[in-house]
């Protein structure tokens, strides 16, 4: 069973997450801000990262990656269609969220992509299925291990993400949303900002991860 370490950060709280394994290997989901606070956390915890996944590419989800890699080496890991976003200050949001001067481009050289349907192994126990998610941005994913999911800014506890944001479009959300709605079983949600949930709350009391009614 996997070991998940929630930490807000920044001022926007983005959630980033420590996802660990039993032999204490770990994956840095969404590292938005504070490198500083982040490293702590390994270190107090005794953890060895092997890698940064990005749910999608906006600033306050990455925004701590480039000192992280500087200082541990690890890639960190994006979908192709959001990958120009980590190049520009005005594509990935800073600008907008008034952190342009905060933002500092991750090393090129340890980018890596993966794709839908993809299985992301960094060890025996830590593996990741990748589900292609795009609406709050064109490359937005979730990641599913087991019944686990990261859902990124796709999906909150009672709510989605925006769609008003350059690259946002509201029927690929709608699209990605119904298609988290019909997961079989039950998975725990990990979401980019506030509180976890899970996908039967929000199938039972939410109406975004079910057919709209005319």
């Amino acid at each position: 069973m996997l070991e998940v370490t929630q930490l807000p950060v920044g001022e926007l709280e983005a959630n980033c997450f420590l996802v660990a394994d039993s032999e204490k290997n770990a994956v840095i989901i969404d590292p938005g801000a504070e490198p500083e606070y982040i490293l702590h956390e390994l270190r107090a915890r005794e953890l060895t990262p092997l890698a940064i996944l990005l749910t999608h590419a906006h600033f306050d989800h990455f925004g701590a990656a480039a000192a992280i890699i500087e200082e541990t080496g690890i890639p960190l890991y994006v979908h192709p269609l959001d990958e120009p976003m980590l190049f520009s200050s005005a594509r990935s949001m800073a600008e907008g969220l008034g952190f342009a001067s905060a933002y500092h481009k991750p090393d090129q050289t340890k980018f890596r992509h993966f794709e839908e349907g993809e299985e992301l192994r960094f060890s025996d126990e830590l593996t990741f299925t990748v589900l292609h998610t795009p609406g709050h941005t064109p490359g937005g994913c979730c990641f599913r291990h087991e019944d686990i999911l990261f859902t990124g800014d796709t999906l909150f506890r009672d709510g989605v993400g925006r769609v008003d944001f350059p690259g946002g479009n509201i029927r690929d959300m709608r699209a990605s949303l119904l298609r988290l709605g019909q997961i079989e079983g039950d998975c725990k949600v990990y979401c980019g900002h506030y509180g976890s949930t899970t996908l039967e709350h929000e199938r039972t009391f939410g109406h975004y991860l079910t057919p709209r009614s005319r």
